[in-house]
């Protein structure tokens, strides 16, 4: 027990953490309210691989479900009579929101983009030398359009990176890009929770507001 003891603070000695910074930018006030009309919730849209668009997107549903209950309605769990799933991207046009306004309940439509922009950091590094500077970046955004309204009314950029400066020999706990896109659309969606109106749950398992 005690030779385990003094093996995991030697390692603990050698390795250092590269920590990540996130950036919040914003085109539009940060509060929304979510005790108000019936909301739709896109997947996630990127080029990356199904596994980051699953994750991201259940990731979105579950904590905006937290904050909106019964309110919040996926759109793989629904029918759109005189729409296709495909038009509901990123960037709403206006044809799609007067269609969503003339031929159906929701107020508000939430959409969401992920990339990543750089990527030269792995998880856990174990460098046989010195390392050379290294980075890794990764994007998150968040828009709600008011379907009512035919606009955007809420937008949120989280620009998540690491970076590992030339020089260090210690293996390095880092983020890898596809590891800060999740932590970026954490981040995301705490500052939403953290600024808006949020719909509250009673013991029982019913919802007010």
């Amino acid at each position: 027990m005690m030779k385990h003891g003094v093996l995991l603070i030697l390692v603990v000695m050698v390795v250092s953490c590269a920590t990540p910074s996130y950036m919040h930018l914003y085109e539009s006030p940060k509060s929304l309210d979510f005790t108000t009309g019936k909301w739709l919730v896109t997947n996630v849209e990127t080029q990356l691989p199904l596994m980051y668009k699953e994750g991201l997107t259940r990731d979105l549903l579950k904590e905006l479900k937290k904050m909106g209950g019964d309110s919040i309605y996926f759109l793989n769990d629904i029918s759109l009579k005189y729409l296709s799933h495909d038009k509901l991207t990123f960037e709403l046009s206006l044809e799609v929101m007067e269609t969503l306004k003339k031929t159906t309940d929701y107020k508000y439509v939430v959409t969401a983009t992920a990339r990543k922009v750089r990527n030269e950091v792995s998880d856990l590094i174990y460098p046989g030398g010195p390392l050379s500077y290294q980075k890794s970046e990764s994007e998150v955004c968040i828009a709600v359009y008011d379907v009512s309204l035919g606009a955007r009314i809420y937008f949120q950029r989280i620009i998540a990176s690491v970076t590992l400066d030339a020089g260090d020999e210690q293996v390095v706990f880092a983020r890898s890009a596809g590891t800060l896109l999740y932590n970026a659309m954490k981040k995301g969606l705490k500052d939403i929770k953290k600024n808006s109106r949020k719909v509250k749950k009673e013991r029982g398992g019913k919802w007010w507001y």
